[in-house]
C-alpha cells in the first residue's frame, strides 16, 4: 500500500522523491544473466552508493542520512515489494 507524503518541508519532500526514483529503478534481475539481483551484484552495489550519496540540503549544508545498512534494507525491501506484486 502506498502512502502519501504530507510534509510541508520541501527539502524532505525533494529528497524522499529522489530516493523514490532511484528504489524504483532497481531491477529484479542482474544485468549479468537471469538471476535475481543479489548484493555482490553491479546493479546492487551502484543503487547503494547512490543512495548513500544522495544528500538532504538545508541551505546549501548537505546531510547525507542514508547509511551502508539503511540503502542495503532499502534495496532488500524494493525488491521484496515488487516481487510480491501481483502479476497481471
Amino acid at each position: 500500500m502506498k502512502t502519501q507524503i504530507r510534509s510541508d518541508s520541501e527539502v524532505f519532500n525533494q529528497w524522499a522523491d529522489k530516493v523514490q526514483k532511484i528504489l524504483s529503478q532497481v531491477p529484479l534481475i542482474s544485468a549479468n544473466g537471469h538471476m535475481p539481483l543479489e548484493y555482490g551484484d553491479d546493479e546492487w552495489q551502484s543503487t547503494m552508493k547512490r543512495l548513500q550519496q544522495l544528500p538532504m540540503r538545508f541551505a546549501d549544508v548537505p546531510i547525507y542520512p542514508i547509511n551502508e545498512t539503511i540503502a542495503n534494507k532499502l534495496i532488500e525491501d524494493q525488491l521484496e515489494g515488487a516481487n510480491d506484486k501481483p502479476d497481471y
